[in-house]
């Protein structure tokens, strides 16, 4: 089994000798297939809206009022221009 290293070395060793452009490229590729075909940590923490399913219904009086002050509070901001 090669360790982390010995990848690393023979990464080095294949893209050596190429250009600029053709280095910009393999690095999209490489960014690509990170995003589309290996599992990512974010990917493995997204929750789903139906794993939220009927929480609200469990709050108490006081909980369910506290949620609906914070809803009225974020709603005044509702037209705002997004920051850029």
């Amino acid at each position: 089994m090669e360790s982390r290293v010995m990848y690393e070395q023979r990464m080095l060793e294949e893209i050596k000798g190429l250009s600029t452009r053709e280095l910009g490229h393999l690095l999209k590729l490489v960014h690509f297939v990170k995003e589309e075909f290996l599992p990512s940590k974010i990917a493995a923490q997204k929750i789903t809206l139906t794993e939220f399913a009927g929480c609200l219904t469990d709050l108490s009086d006081d909980q369910r009022n506290t949620f609906d002050e914070a809803i009225s509070r974020r709603s005044l901001f509702a037209d705002r221009e997004p920051l850029v």
